[in-house]
């Protein structure tokens, strides 16, 4: 018993290490190759039962195919329901082809159901109406198969993920998924009401078993099967389709007619009709015409069997990779943050989060710091940077990764601040506030012997205060003695002195001054005084500073709901301009570059959506200004 324990710990820890290694990663083959080898069948599970066309009440089984327990690593699956063909008469949930079909879904990832529906004969479906009957009979099998599946009355385990169920079938039973999937209760056909001898056959969901299970069908895979009516295909369900069909068919009409020719049948649209109406409705659907094919041309499934011939690889290939690429696939997240930044800054990102679903984050000359589910911390260098956003949905889809460019620029003005001191550069210190009073550098104080220094600085656009101190509370000029009056500048009459001890030539007393990098002066002072001195400038050239009168306009705040997003960014030659202001008044655009300059204007625009074209601008960090109701906004792109 022990020994056994030790096993079943041993396959749990296995287990379990499967499935971090698929969650966490965001690489998987699922769907797209076969990436399991042992296959769970569980045969003639009763989901319900109904009426036959005789009136005895009939037992529904299905068959349940599924990746060995022992592999699988989800808690949900996409399901597919497969419907055997035989003229509403014939065939099986066993038939060769809907065995293979369900075989090899189940190796690539799905869980696949293989339903038995109710059948007629042949002498009844030459009376009038009683095809459609047939036909509604089965539609309604169907959906109390999904149902079932989804119900899980017994605890089975089916897991099925109800946003990915999927029917298929071949003739009779392509027609039985085309209409479990697009048939509502309200299109129910005039034949499945009672009349002369014939009962109700009751509502869409009324047959089979009681679940209430409401579900919606995710795409179809189509074998040469039809629709009794084209209106059924209704735009607003949206239900994608894979249309496999070949272009001889006499059975099920591959433009459109009456099955086998006889006119006892309904009239049916076959591919050619149902591609033109999937397109007309812009319904996402694949059409693969086989010409000079005729019916089940993959091979007979049942009878005298011929299935598989050279045609079911490309079949169930078509098949397959419709589902995958056409309903499962889906783009990662765009991740939202700042895509300008300064060099060596630390930015958050994020994406929306999704219930069941990892998300995995890289990135290109910066440095994750942390990360947590759908956020990220990243500290980017002094180069163009890119982060990448791969999601893995709840089912192991990995969704196409997203990528944003992230680009350093200048975020600071460089400027330099120099000193030339008095006797005592050891009383001198300084720093700069910014306006809400924060330091935002600062030095001192200075080395005896000291005669002159250099600091440099690099500040964000904004206005400051630059206060000098000097803890001899006698400003930058030397104390005066009893010998001689050390406030004087004595190099300006031609003589020297000596001074605390100090030989001095000039200067006596101290000053400062602050330039920019084109030697501009932006601050200065010195002289005598007392303990400090303050200087308030304004810088310009490093973050590009929002354009406005303080008099007419006032910044934004947090409380004003407004957003605007750019894209795409970076631009190439033209950006949109989507926004969510307020106003019954125009809006002024600005754009605005690096340097603080307009470069262009846009005077009385309207709308959310703007449209600018830019293919006039440099490559280059840009600002898009937008003035309304004395207000103004700013956000940054980038043209490329």
């Amino acid at each position: 018993m022990k020994s056994l324990q030790t096993l079943l710990v041993v396959l749990l820890f296995l287990i379990t290490s499967n499935i971090q290694a698929q969650l966490t990663d965001c690489q998987s083959d699922r769907y797209k190759e076969q990436v399991f080898n042992n296959i769970r069948r569980t045969n003639d599970i009763t989901y319900g039962s109904a009426p036959n066309v005789l009136g005895f009440n009939q037992s529904l089984e299905l068959d349940f195919y599924e990746p060995a327990l022992a592999e699988e690593y989800l808690t949900k699956r996409p399901l597919v329901v497969m419907f055997f063909g035989g003229a509403y008469t014939l065939g099986s949930k066993q038939d060769a082809d809907i065995t293979a079909w369900c075989d090899s879904l189940a190796r690539y990832g799905y869980a696949c159901a293989a339903v038995e529906y109710r059948l007629d004969n042949a002498p009844n479906l030459a009376l009038p109406g009683r095809p459609v009957r047939a036909a509604y009979r089965a539609i309604q099998d169907g959906r109390a198969a999904i149902r079932f599946l989804l119900e899980d009355p017994n605890g089975f385990g089916f897991n099925i993920d109800p946003d990915h169920i999927y029917t298929g079938g071949e003739s009779a039973g392509a027609i039985t998924a085309i209409h479990v999937a697009y048939m509502e209760e309200s299109e129910r056909p005039a034949d499945t009401f009672g009349g002369f001898l014939l009962s109700d056959q009751g509502c869409i969901d009324c047959s089979g078993n009681s679940y209430v299970q409401p579900f919606s069908v995710a795409g179809i895979i189509d074998l040469w099967g039809a629709t009794l009516d084209l209106d059924y295909l209704d735009a607003a369900e949206n239900i994608p389709m894979v249309i496999i069909h070949g272009t001889d068919d006499f059975i099920v009409p591959y433009t459109s007619g009456q099955p086998f020719n006889l006119p006892l049948f309904p009239t049916m649209y076959g591919a050619v009709p149902m591609d033109a109406e999937l397109t007309a409705k812009g319904i996402c659907h694949q059409f693969f015409p086989y010409p000079g094919e005729g019916h089940v041309f993959y091979g007979i499934p049942s009878g005298v069997v011929t299935f598989p011939n050279d045609f079911w690889p490309p079949v169930f290939t078509q098949g397959r990779e419709f589902l995958y690429d056409k309903t499962l696939q889906f783009d990662s997240p765009v991740p939202t943050g700042e895509t300008s930044v300064c060099p060596d800054a630390i930015e958050n990102y994020q994406v929306a989060t999704t219930a069941g679903s990892t998300y995995c984050w890289d990135v290109v000359n910066g440095t994750i710091l942390s990360t947590s589910s759908n956020q990220v911390t990243v500290q980017w260098g002094s180069s163009p940077g890119y982060l990448t956003l791969t999601e893995t949905n709840c089912i192991d889809v990995i969704g196409t990764p997203q990528t944003i460019e992230v680009l350093p620029f200048a975020c600071c003005a460089p400027m330099d601040l120099a000193f030339n001191f008095d006797g005592a550069p050891q009383q001198t210190s300084w720093e700069i506030l910014d306006v809400d009073g924060n330091p935002v550098a600062a030095g001192g104080t200075y080395n005896i012997g000291d005669v002159s220094t250099t600091e440099n600085v690099c500040l964000p656009d904004g206005c400051y205060d630059l206060v000098v101190y000097d803890a001899g509370n006698d400003g930058m000029c030397p104390r005066r003695t009893s010998t001689v009056l050390t406030g004087i500048n004595i190099a300006s009459i031609g003589i020297g002195g000596v001074f605390n001890g100090i030989p001095r030539l000039a200067q006596m007393c101290g000053d400062y001054v602050l330039t920019d990098a084109l030697g501009n002066t932006v601050a200065s002072g010195g002289g005598r005084f007392g303990s400090s001195e303050t200087n308030t400038f304004c810088v310009t050239g490093g973050v590009v500073p929002i354009q406005y009168d303080n008099d007419i306009y006032q910044r934004t705040t947090s409380d004003i709901p407004t957003d605007i997003n750019i894209y795409p960014n970076p631009a190439y030659d033209q950006i949109t301009i989507e926004h969510n202001i307020q106003t019954e008044n125009d809006i002024q655009i600005s754009i605005i570059d690096v340097n603080g300059k307009i470069v262009q204007n846009h005077s009385n625009v309207n709308g959310t959506t703007v449209a600018l074209n830019v293919n006039d601008l440099a490559s280059g960090i840009y600002f898009a200004q937008m003035i309304f109701d004395n207000m103004v906004i700013t956000e940054k792109f980038v043209t490329r």
